[in-house]
Order: structure tokens, then C-alpha cells, then sequence
């Protein structure tokens, strides 16, 4: 490992960071000969690369001026007002002024923890939770404790019994993140009578309540359910929402929405960290939704997700062994995969990618270091020939070892 002979004056926080499990699957995944279920990341066939360039070529004729110049930090006024009127669930139309365009939701987590995390301030996570969202928490010097999650999502008479033993030890907790639609990586979804328990307890224990939601536009059956956002009656809900997932990743955009001065004080942080987003997108993604193209690119991304999903659940139900277990999601991009107890899915992992197949282990969505036998699966960047061959090597491999047990 390099280092640099003035390391010593690295910060704490820098001191203590590690590489991004993220930025570890990014360069693995970019080997040409890897057939990756690890990214979850969206499919490239589903970028409106067409529209977006007819729409790109206008705003280079009518409003070169405007694209290419600085933008105010919330995010350009019209888009604002039209993403509060069409792609959010809340009762009442929010006010502008309630939210901030993003670069990305991951910004938002960042610039959230920023604004209410000092070190050592503690926030409840699901077990397992997205290692993006942690990370922003341990960025700040937060602390994350976990809490069980299971086919329901987030486990909430868990969560009370945490917050009620932290508090008997005299700690101080300052919030719960979660991620309640189609959960990354577990794929399940917060029950409504759960969301309303954990508005409950975060009422009665003063938490503030860190709502990662990229995937509420991706619902492949059923109804979605109300936001916490939505649910929220105190102004405690900071929902991070991404136009990754159904628009495009590489744009960079998202917003953060919430209560007015909770906005403001996030605005506020992101003057110090770059300024503004990208203006041209802003723009593009703008003329996007005027021209009524996004709603219709949402209901195409489901039906394709949709088909991707039931291919890889019938794949692994062709060639899985009966001793692994896993979901059926309703949305979004993951499949959860459940491993014998005493078995370790880096070691499975290492087997998979000399056979040129990757996947994610389950461990790093751990904050307690559990999960060694668990793995996700991505069905959504992946084609359908290299899901099959992905899912037939893994079968091979789960009914290799298991026959080498008995």
C-alpha cells in the first residue's frame, strides 16, 4: 500500500477510513471478462439517450447562456416546483423552498449527517443496511449499532428495545436510517404498520429519521406504500430521493426533501461543497418531465426490470441446490441469498470470479460483522445470457460444495 510521508497529518477521520466496498466492486466488475451480478447499477438499454439528446440540442439553441452558468444552490426554482407536483407521495404539494437538488442521493446522506451527526452521535441502521449510507454516518464520526431486519424490513419492536437499552446506559441516539422500499441489499419492504411504529418512536425518543428511498419508483407489484416522508407529522423525516435508478446514474441527480429549515441548514453545507449541480442537467432532466416523457420512462423501467427479476428467479430455481435460500422482491434491484450458517460467502466469492462470475458478499452490509453467509445478487445491469451463464457457474459451484460436505 502507498503512503505518503505527511500522513501523519491526515485527519482522524481520514486516518480511519478504509477503501469503499463500492470502489472495490467498480474495479472488479470492469474486467471485460466478468459476467457481474455484483453492481447495482441500472441497465444502459433503458437511458433515453435519444430523447435526451433532441432535448440537449434544443437547449443548445434557445438557452446556451443559462445551462453553462452557475445555478443557485437548491436547484433550478421550475424543477423543484415540478418535481414536488409529480414525483413526490406527500398529502399537500411541498413548497420549493422544502427541497434541494442533489448530486445524486448519496450527497444528500452525506450533507444530511453533515447537518445532524456530530462524532460519536449514534444512529440505528437495519442489519443488514447499505454500506453507502453507514459510510456517510461514519464519515461524520457517527456511530452505527444494528437492528434486525427480516421480510418485513426494518424490525421496530427491535428498534425499541435498542433505544430503550441505549438509553438505560445513558447514550444518547440521534437518529435511524433506513431504507424502506425494495431495501438494498435484502430487497424487502418496511410494513406500513411499521412506518408508523417508527414515526412513533422516533416522536417519543427525539430521533431524526434518515430516509433513503432510490427505489419507490421501481414497484413490480402491488401498490407502493405511503413515504415516511409522507407519513411524517413533526418535521423528523429526511427524505433522500435518486434519479439514478429510473432516469440516468451518470447526470448525477437526486434531491433531498423535508422540512423547510432542515433544507435550508443542508443547503447551507452544500455552499461549502460544490457550489451547485450540474446545471445542464438540471435542465435536461427539466425539459424531460415537461415534455412528459419521465412518467412513461418509469412504467417502462418496471415492466423491464420486472422481466429481468423473473428470469434470474427462475435461473436460480433451475439450478440452486434446496439448501440456499433467498427473496422474491417486489421492486427493485436485488436478490438476497442466504448461505449454511457455517459456510463464507468471500470464500465462494473468490471461486466465482476464477470462473469469471462476481457478486457482492453480504458481510460489508453488516455494521456488526455478521452476515459471512449471505450475498446479493443484482438482476439489473446484467443481460440475460449473462445471467443464465452467471446463475448455472454459481449453481454449479453451491452443488459442488455441498456435495463435498456430505
Amino acid at each position: 500500500m502507498d503512503t505518503h510521508p505527511l500522513q501523519h497529518l491526515y485527519s482522524d477521520t481520514a486516518q480511519k477510513a478504509h477503501s469503499s466496498t463500492i470502489r472495490d466492486l467498480c474495479a472488479l466488475v470492469a474486467r471485460p471478462e466478468i459476467r457481474s451480478l455484483a453492481g447495482g447499477w441500472p441497465d444502459p438499454e433503458v437511458f433515453p439517450g435519444a430523447e435526451l439528446s433532441a432535448i440537449f440540442e434544443t437547449l443548445m439553441r434557445e438557452r446556451r447562456r443559462e445551462i453553462f452558468q452557475y445555478g443557485s444552490t437548491e436547484g433550478v426554482l421550475e424543477l423543484r416546483q415540478l418535481i414536488a407536483e409529480q414525483l413526490m407521495d406527500t398529502p399537500e404539494v411541498l413548497a420549493p423552498d422544502s427541497l434541494l437538488i442533489t448530486q445524486g442521493s448519496a450527497q444528500g446522506m452525506s450533507l444530511a449527517c453533515q447537518v445532524f451527526l456530530d462524532p460519536g452521535d449514534i444512529v440505528l441502521v437495519g442489519l443488514p443496511s447499505y454500506f453507502g449510507g453507514t459510510g456517510a454516518v461514519a464519515s461524520r464520526g457517527g456511530v452505527c449499532i444494528g437492528v434486525p431486519v427480516d421480510e418485513q424490513g426494518l424490525d421496530t419492536e427491535a428498534l425499541a428495545r435498542r433505544l430503550a437499552g441505549l438509553k438505560a446506559e445513558g447514550r444518547r441516539v440521534k437518529g435511524v436510517y433506513t431504507v424502506p422500499n425494495f431495501q438494498n441489499p435484502a430487497g424487502v419492504t418496511l410494513s406500513l404498520e411499521r412506518r408508523q411504529h417508527l414515526l412513533e418512536l422516533a416522536a417519543a425518543h427525539d430521533l431524526i429519521v434518515f430516509e433513503d428511498d432510490p427505489y419507490q419508483d421501481l414497484c413490480y407489484e402491488g401498490s407502493a406504500l405511503p413515504s415516511l416522508l409522507a407519513l411524517d407529522r413533526e418535521g423528523r423525516v429526511v427524505q433522500l430521493r435518486s434519479l439514478s435508478k429510473i432516469f440516468s446514474p451518470g447526470l448525477r441527480l437526486g434531491w433531498a426533501a423535508g422540512h423547510p429549515g432542515i433544507i435550508r441548514k443542508m443547503t447551507e453545507a452544500k455552499q461549502f461543497a460544490d457550489a451547485t449541480s450540474n446545471t445542464p442537467s438540471q435542465f435536461m432532466l427539466l425539459e424531460y418531465i415537461k415534455q412528459d416523457l419521465l412518467a412513461g420512462r418509469i412504467r417502462s423501467n418496471r415492466d423491464f426490470y420486472r422481466q429481468k427479476r423473473d428470469f434470474m428467479l427462475k435461473q436460480m430455481k433451475l439450478h440452486f441446490p434446496e439448501a440456499i435460500a433467498w427473496n422474491t422482491p417486489q421492486g427493485g434491484f436485488f436478490i438476497f441469498v442466504r448461505l449454511p450458517e457455517d459456510w463464507d460467502a468471500a470464500d465462494l466469492l473468490q471461486e466465482s470470479v476464477d470462473r469469471d462470475v462476481a457478486f457482492v458478499t453480504g458481510q460489508p452490509f453488516f455494521v456488526d460483522g455478521r452476515g459471512k453467509n449471505t450475498l446479493r445478487l443484482s438482476f439489473s445491469q446484467a443481460s440475460r445470457d449473462d445471467i443464465q451463464a452467471a446463475i448455472t457457474e454459481l449453481g454449479e459451484l453451491l452443488t459442488d460444495r455441498i456435495s463435498a460436505e456430505i
